[in-house]
């Protein structure tokens, strides 16, 4: 009996062993929602928490709170955000960002968020690149989030092919040179002379500040001194 229970005891053991990991989380505060998961909807309608599989995973999400009550309630919402991460096993990510009680602060956080993401159950740094879907102009009653972001990934990802690539010398593009690029071929002709005007002198006000110079005027405050350089470079060339 007691070889019996021993060979009991091992199986247990090593099946314990052998059994798959557990998925990883997602988790966003309150005033975030999920909106998609490699563009499907997290599951039973919980946009806060949700179970993900290790790998490349491509989080979509999206800054809204509501701050105060009744005629004076105001709702403030964000792009949605697009967030390309690899996801280990067993992770605990979570996204940290503030909660607002002021409107001015919540409104201004919801033209430009800035946020983190940290794996709460490991110390090592996570790997992620955070891009905002660009913002269509007019009304827009129903938008199908789903295309633009598919379009809009398709904008930076590179194609996977079979054959082996060149072996050419490529620069590095970062984000922020990306984002400057995209926004100053979204602007009309003057945004994009007001922009060229704060460059050289930061205390030029835009005639008619709009979505485009807000972001160029962002993106351009975050970048780094070469690719502030790079971007004014870009632009003699244009």
């Amino acid at each position: 009996m007691r070889l019996k229970s021993g060979v009991m005891v091992l199986g247990m053991l090593l099946g314990a062993g052998s059994m798959p990991a557990l998925a990883a989380t997602f988790e966003v505060p309150q005033n975030f929602e999920i909106m998609y998961v490699d563009l499907e909807s997290t599951s039973f309608g919980n946009d806060f928490e949700t179970d993900v599989e290790p790998g490349e995973r491509q989080f979509v999400v999206r800054f809204n709170q509501r701050i105060g009550g009744g005629s004076n309630a105001e709702f403030f919402e964000s792009e949605p955000y697009i967030i390309d991460v690899k996801v280990k096993e067993d992770s605990d990510i979570v996204l940290q960002a503030p909660y607002f009680f002021n409107k001015s602060d919540a409104e201004r956080f919801a033209k430009a968020p800035e946020f983190s993401l940290v794996d709460e159950g490991r110390m090592d740094k996570l790997d992620y690149q955070i891009r905002m879907l660009p913002k269509k102009s007019g009304f827009q009653p129903s938008r199908d989030y789903k295309s633009e972001i598919r379009e809009f990934t398709a904008t930076y990802k590179q194609p996977v092919v079979d054959k082996p690539k060149a072996a050419a010398k490529q620069v590095a593009v970062t984000e922020e040179l990306e984002m400057l690029k995209f926004w100053y071929n979204k602007a009309d002709v003057a945004t994009r002379k007001d922009i060229r005007i704060w460059m050289i002198d930061p205390s030029h006000k835009a005639a008619q500040s709009n979505n485009a110079y807000d972001m160029m005027v962002f993106w351009f405050k975050k970048a780094s001194k070469e690719d502030q350089k790079a971007f004014q470079v870009w632009l003699l060339n244009e």
